[in-house]
């Protein structure tokens, strides 16, 4: 049997050897690529590093920039200032002569003011594990886990927040210290929920389908007070109601639920809409959230709100980004009252956004680092 096997490897290696002789290995390709670091905000001056690859046997390369501005260079890697903040596309052609290829590369930019506003927006990300503050006080609180929910008690001084990996819901100071367990060996969390009036906290469970609540101390157990839907994601309390978003595929979920706080008079609010994120207006009595429309429309991505007393009037208000054939994912929605603005993450561009509640004046506020999911505003 052994002399059977090495003869038999040795007409398997002669036949790879025949094959790899007709069929020799292509040469490389030329590939187009670059990194970019934003050198001074105020100047609006950017560094472009040229990272493409040329094999040797392509020959030598020229390479044309696009700026997105309407302006281009030739430089190997360039530096350039924009007169205007915005976010531009920025392309890069590199032209070989030996192989006669052509191949392009491009990015979109964002080259914006330094956050300017009189509050403190936070954020999750979940590509660096941590809660994030801009403006008004800067936080870089490093978390233990993956987790999407963040919620704040503003009277409490606490962020509410969700760790899916270590399945826990925790807390911290607003400043970012004192982080603490609030509720352990939980089976799942996704996003979570403040009502300070009744002093409880409230967040989905997309493991089990349910919604549950604890009081904002960690007193006591908490309990389930929601069973049976299929993916629970988004939460918002308001005026004695709970609502929830059910993100699975129709026909079985795609919905926006309302409840009573204690989870009786569960019913459809909203048939067809979903999204991973809701808020509440609480001046305007609107419900505002996500809806990734990627089951009837793969464009309809969209950010929307519904009015609370007549679920008929439903305003659109921007474009989320697609991902894909999955549509967006806009973990994090907030509204601040005091200036009539809607604020919203968006995990495809790791952009946090703003409009007014009507939807105009949209602008992007920052560029999050990783992955921005839920959002807390402090004002």
């Amino acid at each position: 049997m052994r002399y059977i096997l090495i003869i038999l490897f040795t007409v398997l290696l002669g036949a790879c050897a025949s094959i790899d002789d007709e069929f020799p290995v292509p040469p490389a390709s030329t590939v187009s690529k670059f990194s970019v670091e934003v050198l001074d905000e105020e100047a609006r001056t950017v560094q472009f590093t040229n990272e493409s690859i040329v094999p040797e046997n392509a020959g030598s390369a020229s390479y044309t920039w696009s700026f997105g501005d309407g302006t281009n260079s030739s430089e190997v890697s360039p530096t350039h200032t924009y007169e205007e903040f915005g976010e531009y596309e920025v392309k890069l052609v590199v032209l070989t002569t030996g192989s006669g290829e052509i191949k392009e590369s491009s990015q979109e930019i964002a080259v914006l003011q330094p956050v300017n506003i009189d509050f403190t927006l936070y954020y999750m990300d979940t590509d660096m594990l941590q809660i994030v503050g801009v403006g008004e006080q800067n936080v870089n609180a490093d978390v233990n886990g993956f987790g999407n929910g963040l919620a704040i008690d503003k009277e409490g001084g606490k962020l509410y927040y969700a760790d899916d990996d270590n399945l826990s819901l925790n807390r911290m100071d607003l400043d970012g210290g004192n982080p603490e367990v609030v509720y352990a060996g939980l089976t799942g969390i996704g996003s979570v929920a403040i009502d300070a009036v009744e002093g409880r906290v409230y967040w989905t469970n997309r493991v089990d389908g349910t919604v549950h609540r604890g009081n904002l101390d960690g007193s006591g157990s908490a309990e389930t007070i929601i069973e049976g839907l299929e993916l629970p994601e988004g939460i918002a309390i308001h005026n004695g109601k709970v609502y929830v978003s059910d993100v699975q595929a129709p026909p079985v979920g795609e919905n926006i639920y309302v409840a009573n706080t204690n989870g009786s008079g569960l019913e459809v609010f909203l048939a067809g809409n979903w999204g991973y994120a809701l808020a509440i207006d609480p001046v305007n009595e609107r419900l505002y959230f996500g809806d990734q429309g990627v089951y009837d429309d793969p464009e309809d991505n969209r950010l929307k709100s519904v009015n609370l007393n007549d679920n008929s009037d439903i305003l659109t208000l921007a474009t989320i980004e697609p991902i894909g054939a999955n549509g967006s994912r806009t973990y994090g929605i907030g509204i601040n009252t005091a200036e009539n603005k809607v604020y919203w993450t968006d995990r495809s561009s790791g952009r946090i956004k703003s409009a007014n509640l009507d939807g105009s004046g949209i602008e992007t506020v920052l560029v999050a680092e990783g992955s921005p999911r839920g959002i807390a505003l402090s004002f």
